[in-house]
């Protein structure tokens, strides 16, 4: 199962992680994913500069500067490499 890894650590939190959160969780159940890929919040990435971040496991994909506006671009990713 492909798991999504988001940073809550303090930097990220402060820059909106939460929030994508959210919209994460719901754009994984309006996508029909939800069950198929694990949504995680993590402790920090290291890359507080450029979050909120996101490791995509398998395959090592990061997402940096994340916003509720890209969930839709992570998702249509997603939707490609998930069977």
């Amino acid at each position: 199962m492909p798991r999504l890894y988001l940073c809550m650590g303090p930097h990220c939190r402060s820059r909106g992680a939460a929030d994508v959160y959210v919209a994460l969780e719901q754009a994984l159940w309006r996508s029909g994913l939800w069950g198929r890929v694990e949504c995680i919040a993590s402790g920090c990435h290291d890359r507080c500069q450029i979050g909120p971040n996101l490791l995509v496991q398998p395959g090592g994909h990061r997402w940096h500067g994340l916003t509720p506006h890209q969930i839709d671009a992570l998702i249509a990713f997603l939707a490609d490499t998930v069977v």
